[in-house]
C-alpha cells in the first residue's frame, strides 16, 4: 500500500477507524524529498485482505491510483499548502491538513517512485 501524502491522524488510528488490524509503516523519500508512506501488510492471505480493504477505502472516497495519478497531473508546483486537492481547509477553524490518498502498490510503483 502506497500512501501519497501523510495525514494529521496518526495513521494508527486511521486504520484502527476502519477496523483495519496490523501493517507496518514506513516513510519513503527520494532526492526530490518526501514520496509517501510504504505500508506492509503480512505476507499472507490476512494480510493481502486488510491491505485490500485500506486500498477499497481509499478508492470509496475518491483518493485511489486514478484520483492521486490525476492529482500528480494537475499540480504543476510544489505549493501544496494552497492546492485544494492536496489540503483540506476546515472552514470554521481554518486549520489545514493534508489529504491522504492511497492504493495498492506494486513493485514497479517502488522502482520509478509511482507516488
Amino acid at each position: 500500500m502506497l500512501l501519497g501524502h501523510c495525514v494529521r491522524r496518526h495513521h494508527g488510528h486511521l486504520w484502527g477507524d476502519l477496523g483495519i488490524v496490523g501493517g507496518k509503516a514506513r516513510t519513503l523519500y527520494a532526492k526530490a524529498g518526501h514520496l509517501g508512506i510504504l505500508v506492509m501488510f503480512t505476507g499472507d492471505q490476512s494480510g493481502l485482505k486488510e491491505a485490500v480493504r485500506l486500498a477499497e477505502f481509499f478508492e470509496r472516497e475518491k483518493h485511489g491510483r486514478k484520483n492521486w495519478t490525476l492529482v500528480q497531473s494537475l499540480t504543476s508546483d510544489k505549493n501544496e499548502e494552497n492546492n485544494p486537492s492536496l489540503m483540506k481547509v476546515d472552514e470554521k477553524t481554518g486549520e489545514k491538513t493534508k489529504i491522504l490518498y492511497g492504493f495498492l502498490g506494486t513493485a514497479a510503483d517502488l522502482d520509478k517512485g509511482g507516488l
